[in-house]
């Protein structure tokens, strides 16, 4: 019998972040996988996205969870478990995630400041490239800091402790120096792409692109803006993450505000995150409410011709009254 305390409620919080931040990323991307037509760059990196999210979703769903909920001592855990774990968590979903988004950013800022360029078809798959590049580049990380590798001094990875209801560098100098490595990694990953992001932003604001229509530029200026709103949101939320990690949750020593900034902040992001993506993009949005969008647009339009008519008749009544 499970005594019911302050780490079984901790679990059923991450229990209701975890499971519909999994749901969702596993929605967005099976609609992403299975729309048919061609699929573009930022597709592809939206795509791309949900993995890192269902990653920390399931993490946190099967491990964590029932970890909290069970509460055994840290020394009965299995190690090697919950080390790779952490590693996956961690290292390889915290590095993939913002890695992506730079190449979000960059695909905002290619689309806007070389149009004509980026409609083009390139012999050359260059998203497809830089997916391989980054998830590498993220899986080397991984591997590297993953627990029994013979280049480690000692005991470097990242764990689960109940005692705190969060993840936590191990014990050695080597756990701590990892983890300040991937803090500081994570903060240029967010420069990187903020830069971006303002450029893009700038160009947001200036004259329609030269060699279209006014409709099409304003449909592509929509789609486009809608898109660099989405990239935006999206490293926003992994940013405040970043800092809640790294500075609000040293702020005070209770366990339930270290828990706050810590845990629930770490899977709360990689769930807000799909929704993000399911929010603004319309053709994954299912029939239900699509229709319901529908109506309320059509109520909208109603509205606003009955206004237009009303205005019509007290106008054309004024005009009666003045020719009398």
């Amino acid at each position: 019998m499970v005594a019911f305390g302050f780490n079984q409620v901790c679990g059923i919080i991450l229990l209701l972040n975890a499971l519909p931040g999994l749901l969702i990323n596993m929605y967005v991307f099976y609609k992403l996988v299975t729309r048919t037509g061609q699929w573009n760059s930022f597709l592809k990196l939206c795509v791309t996205k949900t993995v890192p999210n269902m990653i920390v979703c399931s993490i946190f769903l099967f491990w964590a969870v029932p970890v909290c909920i069970y509460n055994p001592k840290y020394k009965n855990i299995n190690r090697y478990v919950n080390a790779t774990l952490g590693q996956l968590a961690a290292f390889f979903a915290y590095t993939l995630s913002p890695l992506t988004q730079i190449c979000m950013s960059f695909n905002r800022f290619y689309a806007l400041y070389f149009p004509m360029q980026s409609m083009k078809q390139h012999r050359v798959p260059f998203t497809n490239i830089a997916i391989v590049v980054i998830s590498l580049m993220a899986s080397s990380w991984t591997i590297y800091a993953l627990p029994g590798m013979p280049w480690l001094p000692g005991k470097c990875g990242y764990v689960f402790d109940p005692a705190i209801v969060s993840w936590r560098p191990e014990t050695d100098d080597c756990a701590y120096a990892i983890a300040d490595n991937m803090i500081f990694l994570i903060f240029c990953f967010s420069v990187t792409s903020n830069c971006f992001n303002f450029v893009t932003f700038v160009k947001l604001l200036m004259n329609q692109v030269v060699g279209m229509s006014s409709e099409e530029n304003s449909r592509r200026r929509r789609k486009r803006t809608i898109m660099y709103v989405q990239s935006v949101l999206q490293d926003t939320i992994h940013v405040i993450d970043s800092l809640n990690a790294t500075y609000v949750w040293t702020w005070r020593d209770e366990l339930w505000y270290q828990f706050i900034f810590l845990s629930i902040s770490f899977v709360f992001i990689y769930a807000l995150d799909g929704f993000i993506m399911f929010a603004f993009n319309s053709e994954m949005h299912p029939a239900w409410l699509k229709n319901r969008q529908g109506k309320t647009i059509f109520v909208f339009a109603r509205s606003n011709a009955s206004n237009r008519s009303q205005t019509s008749v007290v106008v054309n009544s004024n005009i009666a009254r003045v020719g009398n």
